[in-house]
C-alpha cells in the first residue's frame, strides 16, 4: 500500500528532475495526467514532495545527478533469468564513480529502523547493477545496457512527512558486497526457493490471490450480496473508523503517518494487552499472580510503559482478576493454542479480504474458542446484545459458524471484560442459528455502506478535532473555538509514521 501512495510523489520528483518542471508544475500536470485521487492523498503528495526536495541538499565533496532509470543486477542461465532492484530514488556522480539510492518513507526516519535486508539489496544492485528500463510487457526480463557498477555507494532513508534524512550505509563496492553476503544473500535464497503463503493487507494487491490457499475462503462472511466492485480490505477497526468518518477510515487504510493518539487510559489497555499476549505465548499458565507487577510499581509490556500510580496498579489488578478466567489454568484438552493471530479470510462474495485479530483463539476438546478481551475501569453496566456493542465478536461468530478456523467445531465466542473490581466473561454459541443471523446482520450492516463507497468523502464534525490524519484532510476545519486542537497533536505538522 505504501507503493501506492509514493507512487504520485515518485512521478511529481521524475517531472522535477528529469522534465526541468517546478515543483507547482509538476504537481499541476500528475494531477490532471493520473487516475483521480482521494483529497488527503493529493495533499499528502504535495507535502511529500516539497519535504523532499527541501530535504535533498547538494553534496560538497561531488556533484551528482539524477538516474531515470532502474539499477538491476541480472544474471541468465539457460533456464532461468535471476533479476534484482530495488524501488527509489537513483543518483550518481558525473563520473559514475559514486552512485546514492535513496528509499522514500511516508513517515519520520527516527520511526523503525530500515531493514537491513533492503539496505543490502539496495546497496548491491548500486554497485554492481546496470541500467535499465522497466520493460514492457512486464513478463519479459529487464535489458540492462550502458556503465554496470560504481566503485562507491551510499543508501539514504528519506522521511517524507518532514524532510529528515538518514545515511543507512555508505562503503567501496568489496564492502557492499561483504554487507550483502551477511543481509542479502540468504534472504534473496529464501525468497527464491519460496515457502508456505503468508496471507494479510498485501492479498487485495496480488495477481495470485484468486489461486492462491492463504486467505480463507469464507463467502458470504460480511453478509453482503455479491459485489462487482474492486477487491478491497477492511478489518472491524476499519468499519468502525468508516462510522466514524470515511476520510478517515480512507487515509488509515493507505497509510498516511498519522499523529499519535492514545489517551492514557488507552495506552493502558494497550499495555494489558500486551502484557497477557507475552505471557500466553509459549507457556500459557505464566500469566500466574506471581508474574505480576507489584502494586505501586511502574511496569512495561512490549512498547508500552505504564508510570507507577492509579492508572498503573488498575492495570494490575485488571491483569490479577484474568487469572481467575483464564482458560489454561483449569482445561486440560487445550490445543492449537494462537495468541493475537493475524488471520485473513476471503469473502469471495463481497469481494473483500477480512482481516481479523483476535486476542486469543485455541481449541479445547476439538472445539474452537475466539476470544476477545476488553479493558474499562468503568462499573458493570448492561450493554444490551454484546454482538451488536462489539462487532468484533459478531465477526468471530461468523467465521466460526463457516468453519474459517480448519478442522474442529464451532465451540464459543468469548468476550472477556477486565476490571480493577473484577472480571466476566460473556459467552456466545457460534452453532445458535438465531446468534449467527445476528452476528450476519451486524456485520452486513456495518459493511453495506463501505462496500458501496468509491469516494470516502469526510463526515467534518466534532471529531475532527481528534483525527490522527486530519492533518491531511482539505475538510479539516481548524481548531476549535478556543484556539485548541486534540491534546494529541491530531493536526500537527510533526505527525509521526503509522
Amino acid at each position: 500500500m505504501d507503493n501506492f501512495v509514493l507512487r504520485p510523489v515518485m512521478a511529481v520528483l521524475d517531472k522535477v528532475e528529469f522534465d526541468g518542471s517546478s515543483a507547482d508544475e509538476a504537481l499541476s500536470e500528475v494531477q490532471h495526467l493520473g487516475k483521480p485521487t482521494h483529497a488527503g492523498v493529493s495533499r499528502f503528495t504535495e507535502h511529500a514532495t516539497r519535504m523532499y526536495l527541501a530535504s535533498h541538499r547538494p553534496h560538497a565533496d561531488v556533484a551528482m545527478r539524477p538516474v531515470r532509470e532502474l539499477w538491476v543486477a541480472q544474471r541468465i542461465t539457460k533456464t532461468v533469468v535471476w533479476e534484482l532492484y530495488a524501488w527509489g530514488r537513483r543518483y550518481e556522480s558525473v563520473d559514475g564513480r559514486l552512485r546514492e539510492f535513496r528509499f522514500l518513507r511516508l513517515g519520520d526516519v527516527g520511526s523503525r529502523e530500515r531493514d537491513p535486508t533492503e539496505i543490502a539489496l539496495a546497496a548491491y544492485v548500486a554497485a554492481f547493477g546496470a541500467p535499465a528500463a522497466w520493460p514492457d510487457p512486464w513478463s519479459q526480463p529487464f535489458r540492462p545496457s550502458g556503465r554496470a557498477g560504481a566503485q562507491c555507494v551510499r543508501v539514504m532513508d528519506v522521511g517524507l512527512v518532514n524532510g529528515s534524512v538518514k545515511p543507512c550505509f555508505e562503503g567501496t563496492a568489496e564492502e557492499v558486497e561483504e554487507y550483502f553476503a551477511e543481509h542479502g544473500r540468504r534472504q534473496v535464497s529464501t525468497i527464491v526457493a519460496g515457502g508456505d503463503a503468508v496471507p494479510g493487507s498485501g492479498c487485495a494487491s496480488c495477481k495470485r490471490v484468486t489461486v492462491c490457499d492463504g486467505p480463507g475462503r469464507t463467502p458470504g462472511l460480511l453478509g453482503l450480496d455479491a459485489s462487482h466492485g474492486p477487491l478491497r480490505t477492511v478489518s472491524i477497526s476499519g468499519l468502525r473508523y468508516y462510522r466514524k468518518c470515511p476520510a478517515q477510515a480512507y487515509l488509515r487504510s493507505v497509510h498516511l503517518p498519522r499523529a499519535y493518539e492514545y489517551s492514557a487510559e488507552a495506552e493502558l489497555g494497550q499495555a494489558v494487552h500486551a502484557w497477557l499476549e507475552a505471557a500466553h505465548d509459549g507457556k500459557p499458565t505464566q500469566c500466574g499472580r506471581d508474574a505480576l507487577p507489584a502494586l505501586g510499581s511502574s511496569w512495561s509490556a512490549g512498547k508500552w510503559h505504564v508510570a507507577a500510580g492509579v492508572l498503573a496498579d488498575a492495570g494490575i489488578r485488571m491483569l490479577a482478576h484474568h487469572v481467575e478466567v483464564c482458560p489454561f489454568h483449569e482445561a486440560s484438552e487445550i490445543d492449537s493454542i494462537q495468541v493475537e493471530p493475524r488471520l485473513t479470510f476471503a469473502d469471495t462474495t463481497a469481494r473483500a479480504i477480512v482481516l481479523a485479530r483476535p486476542d486469543l483463539v485455541y481449541r479445547e476438546a476439538g472445539q474452537w474458542v475466539w476470544r476477545e478481551l476488553k479493558t474499562t475501569q468503568k462499573a458493570p453496566e448492561s450493554f444490551g446484545d454484546p454482538l451488536r456493542k462489539f462487532p468484533q465478536l459478531a465477526l468471530g461468530v461468523a467465521v466460526l459458524a463457516a468453519g474459517g478456523l480448519g478442522p474442529g467445531g464451532a465451540g464459543r465466542v468469548e468476550l472477556e471484560i477486565l476490571r480493577p473490581t473484577g472480571a466476566e466473561i460473556v459467552l456466545i454459541d457460534p452453532a445458535d442459528d438465531e446468534r449467527v443471523e445476528t452476528a450476519r446482520a451486524v456485520l452486513r450492516e456495518w459493511a453495506t455502506a463501505w462496500r458501496a463507497d468509491h469516494s470516502f468523502e469526510a463526515r467534518v464534525g466534532r471529531n475532527c478535532r481528534w483525527c490522527p490524519v486530519s492533518l491531511w484532510c482539505p475538510s479539516y476545519p481548524g481548531p476549535d473555538e478556543n484556539g485548541k486542537d486534540h491534546p494529541s497533536g491530531a493536526a500537527s505538522a510533526t505527525a509521526a509514521e503509522s
